[in-house]
């Protein structure tokens, strides 16, 4: 059944995912902003994908994942509080809807 302790869970599960997908991509683009390059030198990385090969290959694959733990706890609170504020919103929506017009709603 449908509850805060499921949205609680769902959305939990979901920032983790979002963790471990868009880490590696967040770690390149971080690397690319900070790169250093000198007037006529040739810069450390080409582009993304080029990133993510040197720190797999240099540094190891996990290192892709530097950082995962405060990441996490900056996305997961988000991600767990903007799913259930939605998820309650949609309901308190649905409950007005039915009040006002006397029939049931699928929500928005």
């Amino acid at each position: 059944e449908e509850g805060i302790g499921l949205h609680f869970v769902s959305s939990m599960l979901s920032g983790l995912l979002t963790t471990i997908t868009s880490m590696p991509l967040d770690i390149a683009k971080t690397r690319i902003q900070n790169m250093k390059t000198a007037e006529g030198a040739k810069p450390e990385y080409r582009g993304t994908v080029d990133v993510l090969l040197k720190v797999a290959r240099h540094e190891g694959v996990f290192a892709l994942w530097k950082g995962f733990t405060p990441y996490f706890c900056r996305l997961g609170p988000h991600t767990v509080l903007t799913f259930i504020f939605l998820e309650q919103m949609n309901k308190l929506y649905r409950d007005y809807v039915n009040r006002s017009s006397g029939q049931k709603s699928t929500g928005l």
